[in-house]
């Protein structure tokens, strides 16, 4: 499984200057905003035009802000704890959807907390089929299965692009041959 893609969480306070950090840091890598809702959000998309680094705020200070994340299964103050701590998320890209299934339920069995149950998630795109449970730390670990036209045309473009350039190729190379009198 790839890593398909990472969140870093923040704080509040911390949001800002973590976002205009990794504005600066990842634009010369070619990185730009794929989507945002300030103060709570930052996905950025690399050059492949995959949206694989996010920030989001989860924890530090003690607003009323952070506590949509909280987890329903545990206690208050493990929520306090856990939110106060921030939690990591990071997601790995499956091949088809089936295996998100199957991953989370050998997740849960081996301790994950269920998190979110295998689904479509349409408020992240349309396709993005995934399933979440968290680590025995409270990290956010999600399977994600999303394979959309426009990212498997833009993956057979070099393909594509070849097959006509070895065409082409081929077309000058035997017109040359026929030309040398090797035909």
């Amino acid at each position: 499984m790839p890593l398909n893609h990472i969140s870093l969480p923040t704080t509040p306070s911390t949001y800002p200057p973590m976002r205009a950090f990794y504005l600066a840091t990842l634009q010369p890598l070619g990185y730009k905003v794929f989507k945002e809702q300030a103060g709570v959000f930052l996905g950025l998309q690399g050059p492949d035009m995959s949206p694989d680094f996010w920030l989001h705020c989860g924890g530090g200070d003690d607003s009323d802000s952070d506590l949509p994340l909280a987890d329903t299964s545990l206690t208050a103050e493990e929520n306090k704890k856990m939110i106060n701590g921030g939690r990591a998320h990071v997601a790995f890209g499956v091949g088809r959807r089936g295996l998100v299934g199957e991953w989370f339920v050998n997740a849960v069995k081996a301790g994950g907390i269920p998190n979110g149950e295998p689904g479509e998630r349409r408020q992240y795109a349309k396709g993005y089929y995934a399933a979440f449970v968290l680590d025995p730390l409270g990290n956010n670990v999600e399977v994600v299965y999303f394979s959309p036209w426009w990212l498997k045309v833009i993956n057979a473009v070099p393909g594509v692009v070849a097959v006509a350039f070895g065409a082409v190729a081929g077309h000058f190379a035997m017109g040359y041959a026929k030309g040398a009198g090797w035909l």
